[in-house]
């Protein structure tokens, strides 16, 4: 069983002896752990997944739930924003990829699972990570099953399924152009494909264990990975050459993000800590241990100043970065 697996069935409560980071906030209303996050980006909301098989799209001025999302079967592992806040997209443990609109007006109660307006249906084994394409008309599904694949989302439909990787596929990100995927696997490889005919493009060499997650920078210049190997290596896209390395991180890797320019990355590992970095140089400018006790994912707000964590203990986390962070 690999390292991400496990984790997942590791949610048998422990004792939470960290401090608390400076001004953060909790965010109550899911039953069990909450394994992603990721913000809107033309609204004040962010979309958690859990393992109690929901979303929820939280308002952070409120701090309280404005909808919930249902529909899986299974432990929620996956969320994807469409460009302009237009579509939601999750991926499960029960195999499936669904798709949901967002509410315009507030549903009567905030609580009640929303029903999705598409699903997916082609992977063998459960769906750890899905993308948007920056047009929104393609979705890029990873997973368990060693495949990615590419769906048209209007149509929802399948393009095509990429080559059979050597294990598990955790991660999955269009380039800013959206010519070009990058992926993190199991096998402990990161592949560049090209989207219009799914040929792999080249490896990028350098991790030593599975690969949870990938990222491109907003310049299209720079892709960057972490993992089990408790790394951030970053590489030159149109090369493969490395480009040395983020150190620092505490525990394994789970996610990694640029900002919205590209100036900073962030990190957030199994271990609950985060990290943040110059990209420039890659001088560490801000760590702290999160709450939560094990932490599984953080996003990056569009302004930069909070980042919201994914927590073991069933919270989601919204922290205030200071100002040497943002």
């Amino acid at each position: 069983m690999s390292g991400i697996e496990v984790y997942i069935r590791q949610t048998i409560a422990k004792t939470n002896t960290m401090p608390d980071p400076p001004a953060h906030k909790k965010l109550t209303g899911h039953t069990a752990p909450v394994y992603v996050v990721e913000f809107l980006t033309t609204k004040p909301y962010f979309v958690s997944g859990s393992f109690d098989q929901t979303l929820k799209l939280w308002d952070t001025a409120t701090l309280e739930p404005f909808a919930t999302f249902g529909g899986h079967t299974d432990l929620v592992l996956a969320v994807a924003i469409a460009p302009g806040d237009k579509l939601l997209a999750s991926g499960s443990q029960d195999k499936t990829v669904k798709l949901w609109e967002f509410p315009a007006e507030p549903p009567p109660d905030p609580n009640a699972p929303l029903k999705p307006t598409g699903e997916l249906k082609g992977h063998a084994a459960q769906v750890y990570a899905v993308a948007f394409s920056p047009d929104g008309k393609l979705l890029a599904s990873a997973s368990a099953d060693k495949t990615v694949r590419l769906w048209d989302v209007a149509a929802q439909k399948e393009i095509r399924a990429l080559p059979e990787q050597g294990g598990p596929v955790y991660s999955v990100a269009f380039s800013p152009d959206g010519k070009s995927l990058l992926t993190g696997g199991g096998d402990k490889t990161v592949r560049l494909y090209d989207v219009a005919d799914g040929k792999e493009l080249r490896q990028f060499p350098g991790a030593q264990d599975a690969v949870y997650s990938v990222a491109f920078s907003p310049d299209d210049k720079t892709a960057v990975a972490g993992g089990l190997d408790k790394t951030v290596s970053r590489w030159n896209v149109d090369d493969g050459a490395t480009a040395g390395a983020f150190d620092g991180a505490r525990g394994d890797v789970y996610r990694v993000q640029f900002n919205h320019d590209g100036g900073k990355l962030m990190a957030v590992t199994y271990a609950a800590d985060l990290a943040i970095w110059n990209t420039a140089d890659a001088k560490l400018l801000f760590q702290t241990e999160l709450p939560g006790r094990t932490t599984y994912s953080g996003a990056w707000s569009p302004e930069g100043r909070q980042i919201a964590i994914a927590a073991e203990d069933g919270n989601v986390y919204l922290l205030n970065l200071p100002d040497s962070a943002q």
